[in-house]
């Protein structure tokens, strides 16, 4: 029998516990599902396994029901689908709580250490930082180099997670140098890290209007009007200008500051066909 606790997605759960339930029963149906939560149409059940149809109110209780799972496992799946269909970060994170407070869930599943490392703008920063500083254990040395400071708490968090990670290791010399590893993007509860991490930055970025002189920075907006047919080009634009920021980084032989690059585009206007 399929275990809710090893899925982060709730409708690919649903479509192997129906996978599973048909196997050992040819009459099982969608339909089953669909008149057991209100609708005559079988076409109910395929629209949310296909994502047309959200789980809601009264809805997903009665789903959740007729799933017949054990307490435990009827509380995770309900969270999993508030999660998985929130509109919010701050909803998002929320459910998250809940899900790793599950007493049977597995690390590896919800990506606890993953989590930790989007959770925190320091993480990433600490780990630029040791591209060019040398740190062999002074905790508070460290924390007070990055803009804001950060306490040795924090900065022993993140090397302690770095290194959990494999994105720091420690050469023969006991110095904390940067490993090739990185922690992709990904989805479902990465996703969520994501929103995080560039709420975090975006937060830094306001500061920064007041905490660094002109000259040390380099602030721009500009507002523009276009198609939502060349969205692909502009994001296109974005993405290479990243990557020629960190061809200017690779390239750099003495690294001496860790600088911190936004871009966002989002519409300020509906669609004029709307």
């Amino acid at each position: 029998m399929i275990d809710i606790f090893n899925y982060t997605d709730y409708r690919k759960y649903l479509a192997d516990y129906y996978r599973e339930q048909k196997a050992g029963n040819p009459k099982f149906s969608h339909r089953y599902f669909s008149l057991r939560v209100g609708y005559n149409s079988s076409g109910f059940f395929s629209d949310v396994l296909t994502g047309k149809k959200n789980l809601t109110g009264p809805v997903l209780l009665k789903l959740a029901k007729t799933l017949k799972l054990r307490k435990e496992d009827e509380e995770y799946f309900i969270n999993l689908v508030n999660f998985n269909q929130a509109g919010t970060i701050d909803e998002k994170n929320r459910f998250y709580e809940k899900l790793i407070g599950a007493s049977r869930v597995r690390v590896d599943v919800l990506q606890i250490d993953k989590f930790e490392y989007f959770s925190k703008w320091h993480h990433a920063a600490v780990r630029e930082l040791l591209c060019f500083h040398p740190f062999r254990g002074d905790f508070r040395a460290l924390g007070k180099k990055l803009v804001p400071h950060i306490t040795p708490d924090q900065a022993k968090q993140s090397v302690r997670l770095l290194l959990e990670l494999g994105m720091l290791k420690i050469d023969t010399e006991g110095r904390y140098l940067p490993a090739a590893s990185m922690v992709g993007t990904g989805e479902g509860f990465l996703s969520l890290n994501v929103g995080n991490f560039q709420r975090a930055f975006m937060d830094l970025a306001r500061e920064g209007l007041d905490r660094f002189p002109r000259e040390a920075r380099d602030f721009s907006t500009v507002t523009f009007s276009m198609s939502m047919a060349e969205l692909a080009q502009a994001r296109e634009a974005i993405t290479a200008l990243r990557r020629k920021l960190m061809a200017i980084s690779d390239k750099c032989a003495r690294p001496d500051v860790v600088f911190q690059f936004n871009s966002q585009l989002f519409p300020l206007s509906g669609s004029g066909d709307a």
